[in-house]
């Protein structure tokens, strides 16, 4: 089960993970990390969308996470795309140049129409 503030909403082959909570610690990402595994095995969806309006601050170990689930991903060639990154969280994809390894998007329906 899902934290509270966190939730995944599937629409054809992409899941769109919402996380509405202005701090993310890793014991909450890898919650939802395991719930789209889930989906991944049961639904056969292959691509994700976290939408990361709400998000101030992502501990680094759940950037940690999000590469490890893109690793498992890759194997059945599926994506993952950010979207809604406030300034913080986008400094830190920068800083760490895992913005060339995840698509970053202004919003959910570009990040959509890009997977």
């Amino acid at each position: 089960m899902l934290p509270d503030g966190m939730e995944i909403e599937q629409d054809g082959q992409v899941a769109t993970c919402r996380i509405e909570m202005s701090e993310v610690t890793h014991l909450e990402m890898q919650e939802m990390i395991d719930e789209c595994m889930q989906i991944m095995r049961h639904d056969n969806i292959r691509n994700f969308v976290f939408d990361l309006s709400h998000v101030e601050f992502l501990a680094s170990s759940c950037i940690g996470a999000l590469v490890s689930f893109l690793q498992d991903l890759e194997h059945v060639k599926g994506k993952i795309a950010l979207a809604n990154c406030k300034e913080n969280v986008s400094f830190l994809f920068k800083v760490t140049r895992l913005d060339s390894v995840f698509a970053i998007y202004d919003d959910v329906q570009d990040a959509i129409a890009s997977l």
